[in-house]
């Protein structure tokens, strides 16, 4: 997989204040996406458009459903949802962190050149990523990359809005042990 996927639809406009937040939406088709596997550990980096759904899933491999944590991170334009994106939400192991900015086009062409570099970087070095660029709209893009170690899963999140000049960025941490003594 690369790193920069050219996204096969036009780029729908919208805005940093339409995006909702959830971790109870269902899945969604992704427009591009990239699975991640290590003992004990699925993680699914998926591109929905000018958004984004992370799944995780924790536990033996081949267990039951109910012996395994899981999560499904969705950012993006949802149904019903009336509530903006929130700057952070923790429930228990888990702490998503967000923050809109405005990011003028110069600026926005230097995050969306940082962002590819990195993406190309992380794959390099077998990690999971996942950047989506839409046709005809260089600076429109959704960037996904994580990094799994043995005690936490993260990976953060980069949504480009030219055409509102604002740039949205996650960063989302999910600990795999408790701290010792806690």
């Amino acid at each position: 997989m690369t790193s920069a996927t050219r996204l096969q639809v036009p780029y729908a406009d919208t805005s940093a204040r339409q995006l909702a937040f959830s971790l109870t939406a269902d899945l969604q088709e992704p427009l591009a996406r990239c699975d991640h596997r290590r003992e004990g550990l699925t993680v699914s980096l998926r591109l929905l458009g000018a958004s984004h759904q992370v799944v995780v899933e924790l536990g033996p491999e081949g267990a039951e459903p109910a012996d395994r944590a899981r999560w499904c991170e969705t950012v993006a334009c949802l149904p019903g949802a009336d509530d903006p994106l929130p700057s952070s939400v923790a429930d228990g192991p888990y702490l998503f962190t967000s923050s809109v900015r405005a990011c003028g086009l110069d600026e926005m062409r230097g995050v969306v050149a940082d962002v590819t570099a990195r993406g190309e970087r992380h794959l390099a070095a077998g990690r999971p990523a996942v950047l989506g660029h839409f046709p005809g709209r260089p600076l429109a893009m959704t960037a996904v990359l994580a990094t799994t170690d043995d005690d936490v899963i993260s990976w953060d999140t980069w949504h480009t809005y030219p055409q509102t000049a604002e740039l949205v960025i996650t960063s989302t941490v999910i600990r795999r042990r408790a701290e010792a003594g806690s």
